[in-house]
């Protein structure tokens, strides 16, 4: 990924200006699929990928996965599946009828009979960052579709990808289909309740990234407290799991006395052979602060702590899509007394902002119903024939 906006630009107008010419030649092959992703091989692409291969379309498409990491995925890859880095998806983006993004793009503006759809990682509710808006302007020459969650983020979609109306198109993140599905056997123990925590992840010099300043693992709770609270949560027999961020680093934390509170990386996550929603679904609560996640875990319709502990200082610095007050329908998390008692509250059951979600939901995910592959798929014309 290439975050000097100076660059991007340079590329676009110059380099990939020639491809774009050249895609404008080069035959399609409708029965090709182009899967792209240089940021690993994870959220709505993934889920898309996995119900393409459930669903047994390779028996009818070629299906590109060009993803940073694809070596590891190289030996398994079953028939009419191929897995390549993202500079070699560059060849598989000229030949592909049909190409899907969650992360990035390739700045090559789409051909004759070509879709391309961008489905995004989320639903807004952070701000936009500027390395972002500043290369969006030719959006509607690279995107066939750009996805909105439902009709009232259609304007949001528009003011961030700089796009026209014609381009958006309201369909809900594949990655919450499995919300609709039985759940997986994962042993997570057995706990009178158990709650994934995650926090948003403040600063990146990989993203370009610096929303804040991030002294703590995560909010009201100093790195050398965090056994405290744990005896805390073994006492009252609830496991509370951090999932962190992929570019989160704690190494100054020994968590190997850790039993009710799991500090959980993005490499232990996948060691374990866990998919992040599907675990989701496993959990009783969410705990978050600014991430778009809980727009997902609405459609679940269970308790969503919100903390607070910098939400002025992030209002000016990312600062936030929608109104903040109105879109966190949940106990508002401002000290580690407030944290007590949101856990204490799942644990006895006692919810009172089942309505508040409800409305919050109703309003940012038009679907509901745990289709959004198939949808996905439909709009871009891909048929089993």
């Amino acid at each position: 990924m290439i975050k000097n906006v100076f660059l991007k630009n340079l590329l676009i107008n110059s380099v990939f200006k020639l491809f774009s010419n050249a895609n404008q030649v080069i035959p399609k092959n409708n029965h090709q699929i182009l899967i792209y992703s240089d940021l690993g091989f994870r959220d709505n692409v993934k889920y898309l990928y996995d119900y393409l291969i459930s669903e047994k379309y390779n028996d009818y498409y070629k299906i590109i996965c060009s993803v940073k990491g694809h070596e590891k995925f190289v030996a398994s890859a079953p028939k009419n599946v191929k897995f390549v880095n993202p500079f070699e998806g560059i060849k598989y983006y000229f030949q592909s009828g049909h190409v899907f993004y969650c992360f990035g793009k390739l700045p090559i503006r789409i051909g004759k009979k070509q879709n391309v759809i961008q489905m995004w990682h989320g639903t807004s509710f952070k701000g936009f960052a500027t390395n972002m808006t500043n290369t969006s302007s030719k959006a509607d020459q690279f995107y066939s579709y750009v996805y909105s969650s439902s009709d009232y983020f259609q304007p949001i979609v528009k003011k961030k990808f700089n796009c026209s109306d014609e381009k958006i198109i309201v369909c809900g993140h594949p990655r919450t289909d499995v919300f609709y599905q039985k759940n997986p056997k994962y042993d997570l123990g057995e706990f009178k309740k158990i709650i994934m925590w995650m926090p948003t992840f403040r600063k990146s010099k990989f993203l370009g990234q610096n929303d804040g300043f991030q002294q703590n693992v995560v909010p009201f709770l100093k790195d050398d407290e965090l056994k405290r609270f744990d005896k805390y949560l073994s006492d009252i027999d609830v496991k509370v799991i951090v999932k962190l961020h992929p570019m989160q680093d704690i190494k100054r934390i020994n968590t190997s006395s850790f039993h009710n509170l799991i500090l959980m990386t993005n490499d232990y996550f996948e060691s374990k052979g866990y998919d992040l929603y599907r675990f989701l679904k496993c959990t009783d609560a969410l705990i978050t602060d600014y991430s778009s996640v809980f727009y997902d875990y609405l459609l679940l319709n269970r308790p969503i702590g919100f903390t607070e502990d910098d939400v002025d200082e992030y209002k000016n610095s990312r600062g936030f899509a929608v109104d903040p007050e109105k879109f966190r329908p949940g106990m508002k998390i401002k000290s580690i007394n407030d944290l007590k008692k949101f856990i204490e509250n799942v644990v006895a059951n006692n919810d009172e902002f089942e309505n508040s979600r409800v409305k919050i939901n109703n309003l940012s995910n038009r679907f509901q119903d745990g289709h959004n592959c198939q949808r996905t798929l439909e709009i871009s014309g891909i048929h089993k024939s």
